[in-house]
């Protein structure tokens, strides 16, 4: 028999570690690896109920590890870790706000990788800023609707033609809201403002312009007949939630003929 030497004794033992070493990340990087055509790629590319049915068919076993995600990045520390499934069902709290879906995130615990970000405490603080932000938004409309319920709008459009191809517009209004309004008289052809008036209502009120058949008809031939539109808009004040807003209130459509 030849006698190993202590120093090559402990030189095979340290090629066997690295070997064994690179064999782990080797294997760990094969798990975290995702193809091109791999769904984790492509949530984007799925509906909710799609994604749903993604996720329930990942395997459960698959993950990222703290290794090969940034593990010896800095500081000397593993990096993030989690499980694919676990990821795409945060994905869909994300999207959804179901905290149902909490109870199928599971958090992978290693030495070296932090899975904190993917585990049923972090998912349902995603769930609950999701329902935070639908109930916000829908407190904001609530308030916005009752900012302009009863604002005057268009309740009736009159047009006489006048001596020398003029035309007089008459607007009457209707509403309950005080506050300031813009009227405009639009050609809907070339989406030129033909007359624009600010107001100040506190009362339903008429309004009335005259037209002279060169401004409606401005260079144009065939045809000689315009479309024409009245908008009227309510000028939303401020308000401490909300920056002030120009809100629709009605569109009158009639059309002049200039033959």
């Amino acid at each position: 028999m030849i006698p190993v030497h202590p120093i090559t004794r402990r030189t095979a033992l340290a090629a066997s570690h690295t070997f064994l070493c690179a064999l782990l990340l080797g294997s760990q990087a094969a798990q975290a690896q995702a193809g091109g055509d791999d769904p984790a790629n492509h949530y984007d590319s799925y509906t909710p109920a799609q994604l749903e049915a993604v996720c329930d068919a990942m395997s459960p076993t698959r993950y990222i590890s703290g290794l090969t995600d940034g593990g010896w990045g800095t500081l000397g520390i593993g990096g993030k870790t989690y499980y694919y499934r676990s990821a795409c069902y945060m994905e869909l709290v994300r999207r959804t706000g179901r905290a149902e879906l909490c109870a199928k995130v599971v958090e992978r615990r290693s030495l070296l990788g932090d899975g904190s970000n993917h585990s049923p405490k972090a998912c349902a603080a995603v769930a609950a800023a999701y329902q935070a932000r639908e109930k916000q938004s829908a407190e904001d409309v609530a308030a916005f609707k009752a900012s302009v319920e009863g604002a005057f709008t268009i309740s009736e459009l009159q047009v006489q033609v006048l001596p020398g191809g003029r035309w007089r517009v008459e607007v009457h209004t209707v509403g309950q809201r005080m506050g300031n309004y813009q009227l405009q008289l639009v050609k809907v052809r070339d989406g030129a403002v033909l007359r624009e008036e600010t107001v100040a209502l506190s009362r339903p009120e008429n309004f009335q312009w005259e037209l002279s058949r060169a401004e409606v008809v401005a260079g144009t031939l065939l045809p000689n007949i315009f479309p024409m539109a009245v908008r009227m808009s309510f000028l939303v004040p401020a308000s401490t939630s909300r920056p002030a807003a120009e809100h629709s209130t009605g569109i009158g459509n009639f059309t002049l003929s200039a033959e």
